[in-house]
């Protein structure tokens, strides 16, 4: 149920914005068009997925026609647009308090081992302050750690939740990716619990590894406090033998292993596997299963140690568990090279930093574009004026100057400053967040990227708020120069907002819905892309992720990949919108509109331009992704830095 009512509250908040723009866009009171009248508007889509509002550049809107009919219609409208507002607000009031929220989870149950100290660490730190130990390390045998870890899922109850937490968020999973995802956890689980005992057994600054006494008496401190801590229960003593028979003779706490009470050794454990008499066929694949009945712990007078009997294959293989990460595959089960990791919580620095990362990103990347950005919005305000890109900027430079190529800066600046300090931790958020918070997680795993497209979709909502008035200024500072051009930024708004007495500043709102809808559109699809993209780079190179150049260079092509593909997606609703916007002035709604547009002018009339707006849009997010990650990696935010690692510390009776 509580994956059902996430997706009841996900779905209705996009659901009401989403109509609410539609209302809004589409309305048109009969006899007079009020609000068209007043303050006239044209839309176009910036080649990057972002509207440009184009807001009565003819300066038409303070008709006499149009003031007398203000009052009665334009309550409506105002009413209309004033809920979207509301409704969008919520996000940013709902992003202050839930991240705070958020932030504070419940302890996990691997915290609670009762083996030793067992706590999330920065994944960076851990890999730094992880000993160098060798998968194959003798001094701690594959085969010992994964047994190990078995008995612990078995007789530990923390580490049995956890297990069992594991196992559930699979559960929607197909029965292959399941077992697989299952066998990944195991595997980096053993590998938390092999570098805690190897920091215990080799000793301050690995100064026991070359003592086999000392190795010994490590080993025997473990067995003494497994027994103290397990040995009440049912068939622990048996596994805990079995357990240290499988060591080296040299590294056995002979010892420690003859005072196991004999009578209690050979009674079977209590799990579904030790009570059979041979391995099951899914044992390789249910890592709650230990040793079966017939295998004993049995001294060895003439070599002073203890085997199991009957001998076991303790096969020791390394394979690759995945792209670029080794592995030993052993008897009992995967021994990964990197520990358990999880997603750590992030902080309202950590968010701020990103916002940071995203803001100058974007703001350097569209700063970088400006003069093109000028003659685009020139030929889409005056079509026909100008024979392509390069005779728009030749004219408008031989007529006004080279810096007639830089108007509408500071909107520019300031608007994709704006969007890349909104869209990219809104998305971090909003992905945690529905993730652990609106679903179960068996659903959010099995619907990763159902959370994905949403996650963006709301920070795209989040971002259009600021973005809108601010491309309001940048278009009527490049149509309109001789009156914007000294008004600045500021002063332009404060125009724009005096034109309409009723709606005021509302005015410069003119252009949400639309390009809250196109916005959502490109905004879910480019985060998604990119990290698949990216997943997909990786899994081919996995080398690219060890040096900082090549991993940028993944940003940047994956960027591209997701620039494009986010144009293909958005096009049709684009020209849709667009030509809506422009049709008679904009009576028609956008389900109308595109059934006339396309009886009229066919359905490849959705593509039209598709092909230079996947060129600009790929090179313009991909510059945003590069620059993004260059500003995380400045601050000590990627990967590793948002990951926490699981480090175990044993507490012994020593």
């Amino acid at each position: 149920m509580k994956e059902s009512a996430g997706r009841r509250i996900i779905i209705s908040f996009v659901a009401v914005l989403f109509v609410s723009g539609h209302v809004v866009t589409s309305f048109t009171p009969t006899g007079q068009r009020t609000l068209l009248a007043s303050t006239p508007c044209t839309l176009h889509l910036n080649h990057d997925g972002v509207s440009e509002l184009d807001i009565d550049i003819d300066g038409s809107s303070s008709s006499t026609e149009a003031t007398q009919n203000v009052p009665s219609e334009l309550t409506s409208i105002s009413d209309r647009r004033s809920m979207l507002l509301s409704t969008s607000a919520v996000a940013l009031t709902s992003f202050a308090a839930l991240s705070m929220s958020s932030a504070s989870s419940a302890a996990e149950t691997l915290e609670e081992l009762s083996l030793g100290d067992a706590k999330w660490d920065n994944a960076a730190d851990a890999v730094l302050q992880s000993p160098s130990i060798p998968l194959c390390a003798r001094i701690v045998p594959p085969s010992f750690a994964t047994y190990l870890a078995r008995f612990l899922l078995h007789y530990d109850e923390g580490a049995l939740r956890w297990w069992e937490k594991q196992a559930d968020s699979f559960s929607l999973l197909a029965s292959y990716e399941a077992k697989k995802r299952e066998s990944k956890s195991f595997s980096s689980y053993t590998s938390s619990i092999q570098k805690g005992l190897y920091r215990h057994i080799s000793g301050e600054n690995e100064s026991n590894v070359k003592s086999y006494s000392k190795v010994r008496t490590q080993y025997s401190y473990l067995l003494t406090s497994l027994v103290d801590k397990y040995g009440s229960k049912e068939g622990a003593i048996r596994d805990i033998g079995l357990l240290f028979a499988i060591l080296p003779p040299v590294y056995q706490p002979t010892e420690e292993m003859m005072k196991l009470d004999k009578g209690v050794i050979t009674k079977t454990g209590s799990n579904k596997g030790s009570k059979l008499d041979n391995f099951t066929p899914n044992f390789q694949e249910d890592f709650t299963l230990l040793l079966p009945n017939k295998y004993q712990m049995q001294y060895n007078g003439i070599e002073k140690s203890y085997t199991i009997t009957p001998k076991i294959n303790l096969f020791e293989i390394e394979i690759s568990e995945e792209p670029g990460v080794k592995a030993i595959s052993t008897t009992f089960g995967p021994l990964s090279s990197k520990p358990l990791l999880r997603e750590r919580s992030l902080s309202l620095d950590i968010y701020a930093l990103l916002g940071i990362s995203g803001g100058a990103g974007c703001a350097l990347t569209h700063t970088l574009v400006i003069p093109l950005d000028v003659v685009k919005t020139r030929m889409q305000t005056n079509p026909g004026e100008y024979n392509g890109v390069f005779d728009g900027a030749a004219t408008i430079t031989r007529e006004e100057g080279i810096g007639a190529l830089l108007l509408g800066t500071q909107a520019t600046i300031v608007g994709y400053l704006w969007y890349g300090i909104s869209v990219y931790p809104s998305y971090a958020f909003f992905k945690r967040f529905i993730a652990s918070t609106l679903m179960s997680p068996a659903f959010a795993v099995a619907h990763a990227n159902d959370v994905a497209l949403v996650a963006g979709a709301l920070a795209s909502v989040i971002a259009s708020l600021g973005l809108t008035p601010l491309e309001a200024c940048r278009i009527r500072a490049v149509a309109q120069p001789e009156i914007y051009r000294d008004a600045g930024l500021i002063g332009t708004g404060k125009i724009i907002a005096s034109e309409n007495d009723q709606l005021g500043w509302k005015t410069l709102y003119a252009g949400l819905p639309s390009l809250m809808i196109r916005q959502v559109i490109f905004g879910s699809v480019k985060f998604l892309a990119f990290e698949r993209a990216s997943e997909a780079i990786f899994s081919i190179h996995p080398e690219f992720r060890e040096a900082t150049v090549t991993a940028l260079g993944v940003s940047l092509v994956a960027g591209g990949i997701s620039g494009a593909l986010s144009s293909v997606v958005s096009q049709p609703a684009d020209s849709v919108l667009t030509y809506v916007a422009k049709d008679s002035g904009g009576n028609l709604g956008v389900f109308d509109g595109a059934r006339k547009m396309i009886r009229e002018e066919g359905v490849k009339s959705l593509f039209n331009g598709l092909g230079s707006r996947c060129v600009w849009a790929g090179c313009i997010i991909a510059g945003q992704f590069l620059l993004y990650d260059v500003f995380r990696a400045a601050f000590g935010i990627t990967g590793e830095d948002l990951n926490q690692a699981l480090t175990l510390t044993l507490d012994l009776n020593n």
